[in-house]
């Protein structure tokens, strides 16, 4: 039976929590964003080839890449605390290696320690922070973690334009030391997630947790929830529990996908370039615009924070990919023609990539985290999310790497018709697959999944 909607309110101590595990993020996003301007002055430092240049920008997601794949079960093993404190040790150990790289061997090596932190923090932090949220406020926390991304890539941005003058690419690495050193610090005050804790028959320190996080009367509830769940998952044969995983798995993986191959990362990583084409024929008009895609798209995902636990995942989802849709046909219309003999042509195509990373913004670039985040059985959540989150940075890696040789062979107009079909496809599946999950407690996720139901009308039914 569906629980009755929680009436628990969101304390003080459930937003530091949540925050702190979102230091991974910021860090994440800091990472990612801060090699853009970093890798012009590394040019003259070390004489990069360009294949010493793909390695070092390369390094990041290819060890995220490993590590969500590889590290997802001992996230199960170890607990969801002890990773984010393993997290912020890779962070500090790569991030004072890159500052104090000798030579490209050196940089290399410790951007790939970066990625393995990012790997690890990029599915350990969206998952605790669902396992110790309350199921009325989870949405919104767990997106705490994208805004911290997309918070970070910005502080990037502006540090590394900040150290332009003096090309000082270590200062721009060393600047990520102190978010790592302050997550290393405060993640060893953090309670373990109590799902995870129950599933390691702790019983009376999951119990303990739950008070302190939610209060009595609404632990005593959950916590009698959880155990019904994981006993009954337990009780089943070792078959069905791997036709469940095994079903919640291919959802994970192909949100996971979806979210991604729609083609956020090819604006994120390709912004000048895209912008350039789009009718702004200097640099730094270009990079200006660049910085106007880093607002937008904190400002969106503040709006995902406060709409997801009201109108759900589903509406926000389909309604950002429709957006994402109608802007990649104005790309492809605008890029089908002379845009620089057009101007207001040109400002309409440049609109659409704005539009484009709004729409991303509150509803793929939150999903992406949030969903997986949520479907898994408790006792393999670890696993499956990282698992999922390999996946996520696989096609990352993909859309990276092959945009700019789609876009120098065939145009604007193939690059983005292909990521218009790839849209397509992933509203309809969204439509057909995705269950809403709003209001819904893990446990009881689980069980809907777990019996083939859909949940997609269990916010209604619950009354939220």
């Amino acid at each position: 039976m569906p629980s009755t909607q929680s009436s628990v309110k969101l304390t003080p101590l459930m937003v530091g929590i949540s925050l702190v595990a979102a230091l991974a993020g910021l860090l994440f996003g800091f990472d990612v964003g801060v090699i853009s301007g970093a890798q012009l002055f590394l040019k003259s430092t070390f004489m990069l080839s360009p294949t010493q240049q793909g390695l070092i920008v390369g390094g990041v997601p290819f060890g995220a890449l490993v590590a969500s794949a590889l590290c997802g079960k001992f996230n199960d093993l170890l607990g969801r605390r002890n990773n984010l404190i393993f997290t912020a040790l890779l962070f500090t150990v790569g991030t004072i290696g890159c500052a104090l790289a000798q030579n490209v061997e050196m940089l290399i090596v410790f951007r790939c320690i970066v990625g393995l932190a990012i790997g690890v923090g990029s599915f350990s932090a969206p998952l605790y922070i669902s396992e110790v949220s309350e199921e009325r406020h989870r949405g919104g926390l767990v997106t705490l973690n994208q805004l911290a991304i997309v918070i970070g890539i910005l502080v990037a941005y502006c540090i590394d334009y900040g150290f332009t003058a003096t090309q000082n690419w270590r200062a721009m690495f060393i600047s990520g030391l102190l978010p790592a050193l302050l997550l290393f610090v405060l993640a060893w005050f953090l309670p373990e997630s109590p799902r995870w804790l129950m599933v390691r028959n702790k019983v009376k320190q999951a119990k303990a947790v739950l008070h302190r996080i939610h209060g009595a009367q609404e632990a005593d509830k959950e916590f009698a929830e959880l155990q019904r769940v994981i006993q009954n998952e337990q009780a089943c044969t070792k078959e069905k529990r791997h036709a469940h995983f095994s079903k919640v798995l291919w959802l994970g993986i192909l949100v996971s996908i979806l979210t991604q191959a729609v083609g956020i990362n090819a604006i994120i990583y390709y912004a000048p370039t895209i912008f350039k084409l789009t009718g702004f024929s200097h640099d730094a008009t270009a990079i200006l615009a660049t910085i106007g895609v880093g607002v937008v798209n904190v400002v969106f995902t503040i709006v995902a924070i406060r709409l997801l636990d009201v109108f759900g995942r589903r509406p926000l989802l389909l309604v950002g990919v429709a957006g994402i849709i109608i802007s990649l046909i104005i790309m492809v219309v605008g890029f089908s023609v002379d845009i620089h003999q057009h101007i207001i042509l040109a400002w309409f195509t440049f609109a659409a990539a704005i539009m484009f990373v709004a729409c991303q913004a509150f509803s793929t670039g939150p999903m992406c985290w949030l969903i997986p985040s949520e479907i898994f059985p408790t006792n393999v959540r670890g696993m499956g999310m990282g698992l999922s989150v390999a996946f996520n940075w696989g096609t990352n890696v993909l859309v990276a790497f092959f945009f700019p040789i789609v876009l120098a062979h065939f145009g604007g107009v193939t690059s983005f018709a292909i990521f218009l079909i790839i849209a397509v496809i992933a509203w309809v599946y969204f439509f057909k697959c995705v269950p809403e999950t709003k209001g819904v407690t893990l446990e009881h996720i689980e069980e809907n999944l777990y019996a083939g139901k859909s949940t997609r009308q269990l916010g209604s039914q619950l009354g939220s």
